[in-house]
């Protein structure tokens, strides 16, 4: 796979490529925003025993050292730097959060996004989604922010013709949300 992070290991211990590929389609989902450059400076530090002894390098071995390194960067402020979600990522992607955690982490980096001046229209729809899972919002409050001919399509049903609306009401509603955060003077929304 010629990826540099596992040529490097290679000078020192023997990396099946079967490993490789697994260890790396693993990192690409569990830690999309991993860099090239970090997974080497973790490798380094896990072949010099950093991590504990080295027996052999496996998957577990590996996803272990990545697992340690990235808990010792779990500070707040880490994930609170890291870019926000894409916007348009669909529900079926590699890169789709899917652990209640991920999520909470994705409404306060929004949240924190929004105090600096980010519109709430860059924020990923489901956003609006977790804080009504989370009973933050009303499953139905966005329809305070539709105007009367919306709300007309919207009760008949026809979702597909006010889908941008839907989507622009639901931005709203967070950032009315964010903003009542924001008076209270809250720093984030989730206490993680």
């Amino acid at each position: 796979m010629n990826n540099p992070a596992f040529e490097f290991l290679r000078q020192f211990k023997q990396v099946n490529e079967l490993t490789e590929e697994l260890v790396t389609k693993t990192l690409k989902k569990k830690y999309p925003n991993l860099t090239l450059e970090q997974l080497t400076h973790i490798f380094e530090q896990g072949i010099s025993g950093n991590y504990g002894k080295v027996y052999a390098i496996d998957p577990q071995t590996l996803l272990g050292w990545v697992a340690d390194y990235m808990s010792s960067q779990g500070t707040t402020k880490h994930y609170l730097d890291e870019g926000l979600l894409d916007n348009t990522l669909h529900i079926t992607d590699s890169r789709y959060p899917t652990g209640i955690r991920e999520w909470e982490q994705e409404v306060n980096k929004c949240y924190n996004a929004y105090l600096r001046g980010v519109k709430p229209e860059h924020f990923h729809p489901h956003i609006y989604d977790r804080l009504v899972m989370d009973n933050k919002l009303h499953h139905s409050s966005f329809l305070n922010f539709m105007s009367e001919d919306t709300l007309v399509e919207y009760r008949a049903g026809n979702y597909e013709k006010i889908g941008k609306e839907i989507r622009c009401a639901k931005h709203k509603n967070v950032a009315s949300f964010f903003d009542s955060k924001k008076s209270y003077g809250n720093d984030k929304i989730y206490n993680i």
